[in-house]
């Protein structure tokens, strides 16, 4: 799913209460994202989306466990890179992939706010870079070359550059083993769900 407002928004906030909840339990966070744009590479959200959740990952006191169940493309790869060292995690078949923000479409724009809209997206690579960097590990003249073009990942080529720790191999359960099952989600939650039957 892109990274648009109405994500955003939902994504911040179950953080931010996840925390309230408890400030010492880890935070799971499962990324399937095309960043903030569609599959085909049009843009559909501000990169400022991928920012505010990853400043709002950045707040909290809990450890952040990520996961790419699928794709992490562009502020999604931030976000996967950005878990705690050690609890950033790709199944084997998914695929990560960082590039250089967007401009969006300028249709009928005059040209000067067609400028203002460029020099903002140079901005945001450049802190995209710096961000990547950070917590990958390389430097961020080698982040900004792979970044010149799409760079694609595999598992196996995500653990190489320093986004992720692990995969999730079959057999490794005992990775996730300390997460609680739904039921005690919603119990310490203070949820009450109905039974069923």
């Amino acid at each position: 799913m892109p990274l648009v407002a109405a994500v955003t928004e939902l994504v911040v906030a179950e953080l931010m209460y996840l925390q309230w909840m408890d400030p010492k339990a880890p935070i799971y966070i499962y990324i399937n994202s095309t960043g903030t744009t569609r599959d085909d590479g049009e843009s559909v959200g501000m990169e400022t989306e991928g920012f505010a959740i990853y400043d709002s990952m950045m707040q909290l006191k809990n450890e952040i466990h990520t996961v790419a169940v699928g794709a992490a493309i562009g502020q999604a790869c931030l976000l996967l890179a950005a878990g705690t060292k050690g609890h950033r995690y790709m199944m084997p078949h998914a695929k990560a992939m960082i590039q250089q923000p967007r401009v969006p479409s300028s249709g009928l724009m005059p040209a000067s706010d067609v400028l203002i809209r460029a020099k903002e997206a140079v901005i945001n690579r450049d802190v995209l870079t710096e961000l990547l960097a950070k917590h990958t590990g390389n430097s961020v003249e080698t982040v900004a070359n792979v970044m010149k073009r799409p760079f694609y990942m595999d598992s196996r080529r995500a653990k190489e550059f320093g986004v992720i720790d692990k995969i999730l191999w079959q057999g490794q359960e005992k990775i996730m083993a300390d997460v609680l099952p739904p039921e005690d989600w919603d119990k310490s939650a203070g949820i009450k769900v109905a039974d069923p039957f």
